[in-house]
C-alpha cells in the first residue's frame, strides 16, 4: 500500500505545470473533427492555443478540469507505478542473471498501466469534458457537453447512463494508450537507469543525474509512439453518447480509426502531436524523477529505523 501512496504523491507533481499543455493539446486534437478541411484553424500550436484560451475564456480556463485531472493522476498513475514497484520488489522484472529485464519490465508496465487506466477512467472522462468546454462559441471545438463543474458532470452522467455505460465508457481507449506508454516508459527507465549506474560504478553521487537522464530518455522514446493513440483516446472520451453509452460519433476504437482516416486522412492521427510529445515528455520526466526520489527517501528512513540501536540506560 505504501508503494501506491508514494507513487500517487509523485504523480501529482507535474500537474500544475503540464495541465495547460494538456488543455491546449486536447483542443488541437478535436479541431476539425471528422471534417475534410478545417474552415478556420483556431488553434495552431500549444503556446498559441494557451494564449487564445486564456484570452477568450479567461486565465483560469487553461486549468479547467484540474481537480479531476489531479484525481486521475493519483488513481491511475498511483496504481500504475505502485503496482509496478510491487512487481519489481518481488523480483519479477529480473532475468536469469538477476539483471533488470527490458522485456519483463515492459510486460509489467503494460499490465500495471492497464489496471491504473481502468480504475481512473471515470476521472479522465470528467477531466476531458471539462477541458473541452469553452465559454464562447468563437473558439469552441469538439462537442460541448455544457457541464459547469466536475461534480455536475459526474451527477449528470451517473443519473443518465449509470456506471458501466456512463462513467466507464471509452475505457478501452485509455487502457490501450496507458498500457502502451507504460510498457515503453518503465522498461526504458529501469533499463537506462541500471545501465547508467553500472557505467558510473554505482557511485551514489551520480544517482540523481542518472535518474534525470533515464527519465528524460524514457519520455523522449515513448512520446512519439503514443501520439496517434492519444488522438483516438481524446476522440472516444470527448464525443457525445446515447443513453446506453454508445458513442454517437465512434462506436469503437476501430470505428474511430476508420472514420478519421476516411474524412481527415492520415493527418488526422497527427493532430496535436507536438502537444502530445511535449506533454508526455514533461509529465514522464517530472513524475519518474519525483517517484525515484521519494522512493529513495523512504528507503533511507526505513534503513535508519531498522538499524538504529538505542544504548541509553534508564
Amino acid at each position: 500500500m505504501a508503494e501506491i501512496v508514494v507513487a500517487a504523491v509523485a504523480s501529482c507533481s507535474p500537474s500544475l505545470v503540464t495541465h495547460p499543455i494538456e488543455v491546449a493539446k486536447l483542443r488541437i486534437q478535436l479541431q476539425g473533427e471528422l471534417q475534410r478541411k478545417i474552415p478556420k484553424r483556431i488553434y495552431r500550436n500549444v503556446p498559441q492555443a494557451i494564449y487564445t484560451i486564456a484570452r477568450y475564456d479567461g486565465l483560469f480556463a487553461i486549468y479547467r478540469g484540474l481537480i479531476p485531472g489531479i484525481g486521475y493522476q493519483i488513481v491511475a498513475n498511483g496504481l500504475r507505478l505502485g503496482i509496478f514497484q510491487i512487481i519489481e520488489d518481488f523480483g519479477l522484472t529480473l532475468d536469469g542473471n538477476l539483471e533488470p529485464s527490458i522485456k519483463l519490465s515492459a510486460y509489467s508496465g503494460a499490465v500495471s498501466g492497464a489496471i491504473g487506466a481502468f480504475a481512473g477512467s471515470p476521472l479522465f472522462l470528467l477531466k476531458t469534458h471539462m477541458q473541452v468546454q469553452s465559454a464562447t462559441a468563437k473558439i469552441a471545438v469538439g462537442y460541448q457537453h455544457g457541464y459547469t463543474s466536475a461534480r455536475a458532470a459526474f451527477l449528470e452522467i451517473y443519473h443518465r447512463q449509470g456506471i458501466k455505460h456512463g462513467l466507464w465508457r471509452a475505457t478501452t481507449s485509455n487502457m490501450l494508450r496507458i498500457s502502451t506508454a507504460s510498457a515503453i516508459q518503465l522498461a526504458t527507465f529501469t533499463g537506462m537507469k541500471s545501465l547508467l549506474n553500472t557505467a558510473c560504478e554505482w557511485k551514489e553521487r551520480y544517482f540523481f543525474i542518472n535518474t534525470v537522464l533515464a527519465a528524460f530518455f524514457s519520455g523522449l522514446l515513448s512520446a512519439p509512439v503514443i501520439a496517434a493513440v492519444d488522438v483516438l483516446r481524446c476522440r472516444m472520451y470527448a464525443q457525445p453518447s446515447a443513453p446506453n453509452g454508445e458513442g454517437l460519433y465512434y462506436k469503437s476504437i476501430w470505428d474511430c480509426i476508420r472514420k478519421i482516416k476516411k474524412t481527415e486522412g492520415m493527418r488526422g492521427f497527427g493532430k496535436g502531436a507536438g502537444g502530445a510529445f511535449l506533454y508526455t515528455l514533461m509529465t514522464s520526466s517530472i513524475t519518474l524523477v519525483s517517484w525515484d526520489e521519494l522512493k529513495s527517501k523512504r528507503k533511507e528512513r526505513r534503513h535508519s529505523r531498522d538499524y538504529y540501536i538505542d544504548f541509553g540506560y534508564q
